[in-house]
């Protein structure tokens, strides 16, 4: 797929900062931009990568440009760059200038594969790359960065209340108008213009039409000394001559397609097509630009939207959207705006057919009226007479003494219908049809002759004027278009940041997000109604029912519910499939959201903003010598970070047996306890060994299955209950299995419930 470069010429300052994530439309313009001064500064540039860009974008100042303005689908359209590696790079710089590294918070692999993963539901609600990509800039900020949180909060929530108000026919012409959207194509595409020529008598003028890369459009000549003007325009339809002081070619008097240009020439006057070719390059951007400008009139209103119409020109997108319709797609001029270029256009097109007709429909005609013919020679006798004549040179007023007047008539009349039709085939008004007028010679002979150097005449005089009235209408529509280029450009990039507006306004309206209250008051995470962003993903997509809400806190936070204390340290316990690790993911999901400026999957969520962000998935199979090593260096760096932080384990006890599994978990628990800026949840099958071994007093919660349903599927409670070790459930399951299994098999699950039963009692 074509990509697209947008910085091969000058832009206004006002887009240059539009297209700075620090700045416009974005919720980071409260913070201070660091600058960057060499390609070498980002992180991941090397030699070969900044060779690669410099080489790509013409200069080292232009690059950086690119890079600094987050424009991640520029960059990776440079050879040899991946979509993944220039994310890294623009998230390097961006990073870099923004005085925040989004690994120093999120500490783990785990947490950021879980944030990831978010992020990319998140990013099948944009319709453009360049929201896509850019999403990649909204990663959890630390503490010091509570201003752009909430600012980012704010913005999002304008997101979400518009895009919760918009109908479904709204929404889908919006994706439809979006999806169009691209980065625009600022380099003219050359192609050969036909019948145009330009031919300037001054070697500076010559020099700069091929410096601009004119000749690559059309022919271009400079005269030397001694050499006619005409001799070049010869063959041409529109003939352009610039001599800026003010010599004339006297040859070119002569010639009726003539333009002269004096020292006041610009590249536009010789060259309209230059800006036309912009439009058309990037048509359907512009068109669908200029649609959903007349759409967002109808959108729901609020603070952030105000700033996204603020960057549309309404009225000259208006005025853009009618000029295009005098273009089609390739640049050319439509058909309909013009009756004289209309019928020029179909005259030039038609004119050989047109010919080849009239002569064939000349010689039949007169052929059938001599033979019906009642003189006293034959018909036929008069056709042979003609045939020989011609073939002996006879001359045709020898001929005109020789035949009857009714054949001469006959001639005569035939060769003014032909013309008469020639005229109609050609599209040319009553007064144009004089241009016919010898283009059949009057001579009497058959066959009837054309008279090639008329044909080539009336070919060359519509041609010229075909080119001449499309030459001048190109003109004023480049000049009308050439004077709005800023209005599209402040657009479409307006309209690219709007796309990753909506794309987080709809997520956060189809997974019923809501914002977090952020206060570095609290100390640890609280949440009320909040859903797993995953099993949401799941259930939109018809996989399973609907998701049941859970309650959850940990620390300090206006949400205490009946069992909690404050504490900032907790065991989650409960069976196989009861939803341990879910309850922690949704935490890690709902944190990392909220400090990354998102709404969140919680009705209420409370929390402040942690320094640093720790989840670790449960092994899976046995875990090596090293690898308890690896992970016990973890949980240390874990424990001696004096920074305020989020720890999340899921069955940590996989890491080694399970005699030694409790008292390595119950260390990690006394330790990590005794920090009151430190959060943890803990799952773990062993939450009553583990308390049997700790030295200090644990909150331990409980996820129960209650029974089975009349499907004989587990009925639990999500939501855990508080301060309550959960009861181990595999009676149930041995129940499920004896009820849903026959024959041997059976006896095998009746035996161990019973004497689970036993034991339980």
């Amino acid at each position: 797929m074509e990509r697209s470069i947008q910085l091969d010429e000058p832009e206004s300052q006002d887009f240059k900062e539009s297209l700075n994530p620090l700045k416009r439309n974005g919720p980071e313009s409260g913070d201070v931009e660091l600058t960057i001064e060499s390609l070498s500064e980002i992180p991941g540039v090397g030699e070969k990568i900044q060779k690669a860009l410099i080489d790509h974008f013409g200069s080292e100042a232009v690059a950086l440009k690119v890079i600094r303005d987050s424009r991640v689908d520029l960059v990776a359209a440079v050879p040899g760059i991946g979509s993944r590696q220039a994310v890294n790079l623009v998230k390097g710089a961006f990073e870099q200038q923004f005085g925040v590294n989004s690994n120093l918070l999120l500490r783990s692999v785990d947490i950021r594969k879980i944030f990831e993963s978010v992020l990319e539901i998140m990013q099948r609600y944009a319709n453009t790359t360049y929201a896509k990509d850019k999403l990649f800039l909204y990663f959890p900020l630390p503490p010091e960065k509570l201003d752009t949180i909430l600012e980012r909060q704010r913005y999002f929530a304008d997101a979400a209340k518009m895009a919760s108000s918009l109908s479904s026919d709204q929404r889908e012409t919006l994706k439809s108008l979006l999806t169009q959207i691209r980065g625009l194509y600022r380099r003219a595409k050359p192609r050969r213009i036909e019948g145009r020529v330009i031919i300037t008598n001054d070697d500076k003028v010559f020099d700069k039409l091929v410096t601009e890369g004119i000749d690559k459009w059309c022919p271009v000549y400079v005269l030397s000394d001694g050499e006619s003007g005409a001799d070049y325009a010869q063959g041409y339809d529109l003939v352009l001559f610039i001599s800026p002081l003010g010599m004339f070619d006297d040859s070119m008097d002569m010639l009726d397609n003539v333009e002269t240009l004096g020292k006041d020439w610009s590249l536009e006057d010789i060259l309209p097509e230059q800006t036309v070719s912009f439009y058309a390059r990037n048509y359907r951007v512009i068109d669908a630009s200029c649609k959903l400008a007349e759409l967002f009139g109808g959108l729901p209103s609020n603070e952030s939207m105000n700033s996204f119409k603020e960057g549309l020109d309404f009225e000259g997108l208006s005025n853009v959207g009618e000029i295009l319709k005098n273009l089609d797609e390739n640049g050319d001029l439509a058909q309909g705006i013009n009756a004289d270029i209309d019928r020029y256009r179909k005259a030039v097109k038609v004119f050989p057919t047109a010919i080849a007709e009239t002569e064939a429909w000349l010689n039949e005609e007169i052929t059938g009226r001599i033979s019906k013919s009642h003189v006293t020679l034959g018909g036929q006798q008069i056709i042979t007479i003609l045939q020989s004549a011609d073939m002996d040179g006879t001359e045709s007023s020898s001929l005109r003494n020789m035949l009857p007047a009714e054949i001469v008539e006959t001639f005569t009349s035939t060769i003014q219908e032909a013309e008469d039709k020639l005229a109609q085939m050609l599209g040319l008004t009553p007064r144009e049809a004089d241009w016919v007028t010898g283009v059949i010679s009057e001579e009497i002979a058959l066959p009837a002759k054309l008279v090639p150097a008329q044909i080539n005449d009336l070919e060359d005089k519509l041609r010229r004027l075909f080119a001449d009235k499309q030459f001048s209408l190109i003109k004023k529509i480049a000049n009308d278009l050439d004077r709005l280029k800023d209005v599209v450009s402040n657009a479409v990039q307006t309209l690219l940041e709007f796309d990753l507006f909506l794309s987080v306004g709809l997520f956060s309206h189809d997974y019923y997000l809501q914002t977090p209250n952020i206060s570095l008051e609290y100390s640890g995470v609280g949440v009320q109604s909040a859903n797993n962003i995953f099993l949401t993903e799941s259930y939109l997509k018809g996989k399973h029912g609907k998701v049941q809400p859970i309650d959850y806190c940990i620390g300090k936070t206006p949400f205490q519910p009946e069992g909690t204390h404050g504490e900032n340290c907790a065991l989650l316990s409960g069976a196989n499939s009861g939803g341990k690790t879910t309850t922690i993911q949704t935490l890690a999901q709902i944190v990392t959201m909220a400090q990354s400026g998102f709404p969140v999957p919680a009705k209420t969520a409370y929390l402040p903003v942690f320094e640093e962000l720790y989840f670790f998935y449960k092994s899976r199979g046995m875990v090596s010598a090293g690898a308890f090593e690896t992970t016990l260096k973890q949980f240390a760096e874990i424990v001696v970070s004096e920074k305020s932080k989020l720890a999340l384990f899921d069955e940590v006890e996989a890491i080694t047996e399970p005699g030694s599994a409790a008292n390595v978990i119950a260390g990690l628990i006394e330790i990590l306890q005794s920090d009151p800026r430190t959060s943890t949840v803990i799952c773990s099958h062993l939450a009553k060994e583990i308390q049997e071994v700790t030295s200090v007093p644990i909150r331990i919660d409980g996820i129960e299955a209650r029974g089975l349903d009349e499907n004989l599927d587990l009925v639990v409670d999500r939501t855990p209950r508080f301060g309550v070790l959960a009861r181990s459930t595999p009676e149930l399951i041995v129940e499920r299995l004896s009820k849903l299994t026959k024959g041997p098999k059976k006896a095998v699950y009746e035996k161990i419930l019973e004497n689970l039963n036993r034991a339980r009692k």
